[in-house]
Parts: structure tokens; sequence; C-alpha cells
């Protein structure tokens, strides 16, 4: 009988115990009515990340939520303190499979800053995705072992994706020895469209000049060149080379591999004896010099370094009567026209080409 009543009361009191959570810390989930956090209404609801900058983290928003309160079965409230609250994050369609946890904190908000919301989306959508995520956000309340969660709050994040540019590529021929590292002579464009495959560049190819084409990931071998095949077709890989006389203007599609050789009339053609950028950079006044080519002294160009974002234009022999400016969007690739307003280059070094014959120029930022 005994035996009996102990293990009555030993059922007794294993019933009463609280079951644990497979948490890692071992903290109990309890359902136990309770006031649940809420989350205010965020400012807005769509955020687009802009690009990062050393140094800077700029603040977005401060999240704020209301205090949870816990209560008895009976409806009596439970003192519990302190509260800690964790900010959760997860992708909406993930439903708190694996959230992230943003901040914890004992008070009523947490500030989020740019970089932080950078970090949480590159950790749940990944560094290398480009389209917009929704993110739920919820709050996790723990006191004394109790743990209660709220309603989920969502916010549309879009990352910062760069302009792409398109590829950038070189003439390797007789004009620079055939040296593959070359970076001398480039072809330019008339759009900054990367779905566009079409280069052009006119110019004096002299007595004649054998060349092919290679694009900058390519530099330094001849295995993987523009080539020139028959009717126009344009050749991948070490096969045919270019071959032109005088003054033509030579224009290549990359993508739907074709080719084309005009001759040009040179017969109106100016010469300078000096070309530079000028703009903002410089007080529009007292330009840097370029270096026009030996082969071809229509074709210029130099590295120049800008300390803060500029207006560029191109001015020959220091007159304002001979200068090309583009459009402010037209970067890196563009073409000028007369007292055109000019190309805007954020801070930073660069190379620039530009060719005198038909006001096209390149605007290359540098490595580093």
């Amino acid at each position: 009988m005994k035996k009996i009543q102990y293990i009555f009361a030993l059922f007794c009191m294993l019933a009463f115990l609280p079951a644990c959570s497979d948490d890692d810390n071992n903290t109990n989930t309890i359902e136990l009515p309770a006031t649940v956090s809420v989350i205010s209404s965020f400012e807005t609801t769509n955020y687009s990340l802009p690009e990062p900058k050393e140094g800077e983290n700029p603040y977005l928003f401060r999240m704020n939520w209301t205090k949870t309160k816990f209560f008895s079965e009976a409806g009596t409230p439970i003192f519990v303190d302190p509260i800690t609250y964790e900010v959760e994050a997860d992708l909406v369609d993930r439903n708190f499979s694996d959230p992230v946890t943003v901040a914890t904190t004992t008070g009523l908000y947490t500030d989020i800053y740019t970089e932080t919301l950078r970090s949480l989306f590159n950790e749940l959508a990944g560094e290398e995705n480009e389209e917009a995520q929704t993110i739920s956000f919820r709050i996790k309340a723990t006191g004394n072992d109790i743990v209660v969660y709220s309603e989920a709050a969502l916010l549309v994040v879009s990352p910062f994706v760069p302009l792409k540019e398109p590829p950038y590529v070189y003439i390797i021929g007789d004009m620079n020895g055939w040296d593959p590292n070359n970076t001398g002579y480039i072809m330019y464009r008339n759009d900054n469209n990367p779905e566009s495959g079409v280069y052009t560049y006119t110019g004096n190819f002299g007595a004649g000049s054998y060349f092919k084409f290679c694009g900058e990931e390519y530099l330094g071998s001849y295995d993987n060149m523009y080539c020139a095949g028959t009717d126009g077709v344009l050749d991948f890989g070490d096969k045919g080379a270019f071959y032109i006389e005088g003054y033509a203007t030579v224009t290549i599609d990359i993508i739907n591999m074709t080719w084309k050789i005009e001759p040009y009339d040179a017969s109106e053609i100016k010469t300078y004896s000096m070309m530079g950028p000028i703009g903002d950079f410089c007080a529009w006044d007292n330009e840097p010099l370029m270096d026009a080519s030996s082969y071809d002294s229509h074709q210029w160009n130099g590295v120049f370094t800008f300390d803060n974002s500029t207006t560029v234009k191109f001015r020959g022999d220091r007159d304002w009567g001979k200068n090309w400016g583009a459009q402010p969007a037209d970067i890196p690739f563009g073409q000028g026209i007369f007292d055109g307003p000019g190309a805007t280059a954020p801070a930073g070094t660069y190379r620039i080409y530009f060719n005198d014959i038909t006001g096209h120029y390149v605007i290359k930022k540098q490595a580093g």
C-alpha cells in the first residue's frame, strides 16, 4: 500500500513540473495568458539600401514595441523582471524556421542602421541576391523562463545593385607591337547599355595596320581575341587579323558577332597640340593634359584623380571654342558634342581616353 502511495505521489510531482523546450539554453516555452509586445508601425515598409561606403553607417529607423505582460491562468498579473527582448528576423516565406537575432535588449526599442540591415539581408538572402526580399520581424520576450512572441511586422528590403558596365575591349596589333597586355588603344561606345555589344573606333591606321580586339578579362594572351572572320562574321580565338589602311571606322558587335569597316573622310579633320579633361576638379581652367598617341595623334589618354565628384568635359588647345561634353549620366562610355554639359564622375582615379575625331571617350575608374 505504501509503495502505491509513493508511486502516486511521484506521478503527481512529475505532472506539475514545467515542460522543457528544446532551446539550447533550456529556456521553457510556457503557454500562459500574456499581452505580447506589439511592434509599432514602421515609417516606411520599403527600404532600398544605398551603395556601401567605407566608414559610413547611416541611421535608418528606430524599431519600437510595447511591453510584454504575463498573467496567471486566473488572470492575475505575474511580476516578471527583467524581461529580455530579442528582435528576430527571417524571410517571410520561411515563417521563422531559422530566425536571425538582430538585437537583444531589456528596453523597448532598438535602432537599425544601414549596415545592420545590409548584413541581415546578406545573411538571409545571400550576398549575390539582387532581388528585393520581404523580411519578417518579431519580438521574442523572455522572463522567468517564460517565452512569448509578438506578431510579425514586415519590411521589404531592396539590395544595392551596382550598374552593370559593358566590358572594356582593347585593340592589340601593329600600333602597340602586338603586346597582349597593352591598354593604350580602347574601343568606344555610343551608350552604356550592357545588353548592346556594339563598339566603334575611328582613327588613322597609317600605311596599313594589322590588329585584333581583346576583352579586358582576356588580356595577356592571344587565345581569346575577337578576329576577322569572313563575310563580316566576328570570330573568337586566335584567328585571322583585321587590316586597314588610312582613316577608317571599324565597328564590332561582340554579342551578335559581326564586324564592318568603312572608310572615313579625313579632309576636314582638325589637329590639336594639346587636349585635356576640364571641369570642377580644376576650377574650369588650366586643365591637366592628356598624352597623344604616337601612332595616331587623334587618340588621347591619361590618368587623373578627382578628390570630389566632378563634371568632366574635354577641351582642345585650352580654347573654349574647341570643347566637347556629353550628358551627366554618360559614364564610363560616351560621345561628346560641341559645348555639351559634360559627364559626372564620382571621386576617384580614372584612366581617360578621348578621340578628337568623333568626340568619343571612356572614363574608366581604376582599381584601388
